[in-house]
């Protein structure tokens, strides 16, 4: 069982240096995490030092593989390796739960209307004397915000950060709307509603989840 005192020990691949991927690096580097590589299926200059020589080795000896939200494993040029190793892939949401060092997270997602959603519920608690951290697919990388148990974690996530997240469990979990997007990435609707619905897969019996409007055709 992974805890937070226990994740350090663990090795990691980074995939995928965009945004995001140099998000985790930075985090890692800031947390004192000893065992991570990276990689990038274009950039071969970015952290130069920290990148593999050897794909198929690292990702076969790594504990977790941290794929960037941007690369597709239907359309990445080492897809057949990827999906090999799928069961090691996690998110940097997925990271920021293994840790949780925050107080309660909101997560919000759907095809539309989520980064509104995300700032009016920022605005309300802010507005009550709640502290607060916004990030993810709003425009902030979620491991750029520097954390702490007395605040609020508010997440806008995206059917790509979710579809490969294996942790994720909010206090409050927002699902808005559910319209036909992104079936190049996920190649099905039901690959990209199933995403969608990850946000509660985890949740406890205490926490809430809410749709703004019923879902159809799940399957």
């Amino acid at each position: 069982m992974l805890s937070t005192s226990n994740i350090k020990k663990l090795s990691f691949l980074v995939y995928g240096l965009g945004q995001t991927g140099q998000s985790v690096v930075n985090f890692f580097k800031r947390n004192n995490f000893q065992s991570y590589k990276v990689w990038d299926d274009f950039n071969k200059n970015l952290y130069k030092k920290k990148r593999v020589n050897n794909l198929n080795k690292a990702l076969k000896n790594v504990d977790f593989i941290v794929l960037s939200p941007g690369v597709s494993l239907n359309q990445s040029k080492n897809k057949n390796k990827l999906f090999q190793f799928r069961k090691k892939i996690i998110t940097d949401i997925d990271l920021i739960y293994l840790l949780g060092n925050f107080s309660k997270s909101i997560v919000v997602t759907g095809t539309n209307g989520k980064s509104t959603t995300c700032k009016i519920i920022n605005h309300i608690l802010t507005k009550n004397n709640y502290k607060t951290f916004l990030g993810g697919n709003i425009g902030t990388p979620i491991l750029n915000l520097k954390m702490n148990r007395r605040k609020f974690l508010i997440i806008e996530a995206s059917s790509f950060q979710l579809s490969h997240s294996k942790f994720i469990r909010p206090d409050y979990a927002l699902l808005l709307n559910i319209t036909n997007d992104h079936l190049d990435w996920h190649r099905t609707k039901k690959n990209y509603i199933n995403s969608k619905f990850k946000i509660f897969n985890l949740q406890k019996k205490n926490s809430i989840f809410n749709f703004k409007q019923q879902i159809q055709n799940r399957v």
